[in-house]
């Protein structure tokens, strides 16, 4: 009798455990799942890492790493996946870097109606940014998102710096309907520089694609210089976009509209996603040039066209470490390098002050002296503005 007790008991008792046992594979399946690998970290990784992936993956795969998109076959992304584990572990640099405290003027920023502006404007200010250089993105039509951008900045006043709005709609040469409407803007609202005009702008995976594979316009074509001619008295900074794609083409008439207009301040944002050589070459030359740091602290992996993306210089950071080179161009033209974040859309405004502290580390590895000229003096000086001026 007591054996066959015992016996059911056991057989019971094993159907009991089978149960939890499956019950507890189910669970852990459904959390694995729950906590699927977010690939959209992969594509924000440090310089260095995907600098390695980049070796270490075919092209077709890294295109979707810098997309930050989530490949549909589990064979792909456990290669992606563990190509990035890898590197991640290879490239990992020891902490101890000292971030940079002082007061920041970010030189470079602007912003449309995708973004949530007055969160933004409190990302700037939480950041611990004491000015703001910012411009409107008109992306399909004159004036758009001027006057929500106008309003931005009055409840903004001890912030904000504003620049002449950013017009997309331009190829092969300025238009006339844009110089009068900057021209007009600049007496209406007193704008204080020229907001960045794209002269060479490869496509990038995340914007728009062009039949061409960019946006081009010409700086020595006539429009440029009517508007040049147009603020030649006002002594205002104007942001002049080239990349170092296609040099033959582009590096002959940079190096010429420098030299046509010495008495004219050109600002350089992302400093030309250009080498250590290339810039040392324009800056030697022109002391009219002057560089924004502006997304050179990450390598730009976002070119859609593989090639112009293999023309790009380093990025700024080596890891955590900035490159002994770059290191030597900062020192050397100091006066002339100015700090700017350049959040362009959403989800960068959105990491904002994680952007400003990748910029902190920059500045930390500086002399103090240095460091303190690139984060507010220098652009103190460009705009005409101290960082305490309300």
């Amino acid at each position: 009798m007591l054996k066959k007790i015992y016996t059911h008991l056991s057989d019971a008792i094993e159907i009991t455990t089978c149960r939890a046992i499956t019950i507890s594979i189910m669970v852990l399946f459904m959390v694995s799942n729950a906590t699927a690998f977010d690939f959209s970290v992969i594509s924000n990784a440090s310089p260095e890492v995907l600098q390695c992936m980049e070796a270490n993956l075919p092209t077709e795969l890294m295109e979707l790493v810098t997309a930050g998109k989530r490949p549909a076959e589990r064979k792909i992304r456990k290669k992606i996946k563990t190509a990035y584990e890898s590197c991640l572990t290879d490239t990992t640099v020891s902490s101890g870097f000292i971030l940079y405290d002082g007061p920041l003027f970010d030189a470079m920023s602007q912003i449309d109606e995708t973004v949530d502006m007055n969160k933004a404007m409190e990302n700037v200010r939480k950041a611990g940014v004491n000015k703001l250089a910012l411009f409107a993105r008109s992306r399909k039509k004159l004036h758009q998102n001027e006057q929500e951008v106008l309003r931005l900045a009055k409840k903004n006043a001890d912030l904000v710096i504003l620049g002449a709005p950013k017009y997309f709609q331009l190829s092969g040469d300025l238009t006339n309907n844009y110089i009068q409407a900057t021209i007009s803007g600049i007496k209406r609202h007193d704008y204080q520089f020229i907001g960045e005009i794209l002269y060479s702008h490869a496509d990038k995976s995340t914007g728009k694609q062009y039949s061409s594979g960019e946006r081009y316009v010409d700086p020595l074509q006539p429009g440029t210089t009517t508007l040049l001619t147009a603020i030649a008295p006002l002594n205002m900074p104007f942001m002049a976009h080239w990349e170092p794609y296609a040099p033959e083409r582009d590096f002959p008439r940079f190096h010429a509209l420098y030299s046509t207009w010495p008495d004219q301040k050109f600002l350089l944002p992302h400093m030309g996603f250009a080498s250590v050589e290339q810039l040392e070459n324009f800056m030697s030359k022109h002391p009219n040039l002057y560089l924004l740091t502006s997304k050179k602290e990450r390598l730009m992996t976002g070119f859609s066209d593989p090639k112009k993306r293999n023309m790009i210089g380093a990025a700024l950071l080596k890891g955590n470490e900035l490159r002994p080179e770059w290191k030597a161009l900062i020192i050397k033209y100091q006066n002339r390098i100015l700090f700017a974040t350049d959040p362009h859309m959403r989800t960068l405004w959105e990491k904002y002050g994680e952007v400003v502290n990748n910029q902190r580390l920059i500045l930390g590895q500086l002399p103090r002296e240095v460091a303190e000229k690139i984060a507010y003096k220098n652009a103190e000086k460009m705009y005409g503005v101290s960082i305490n001026q309300k």
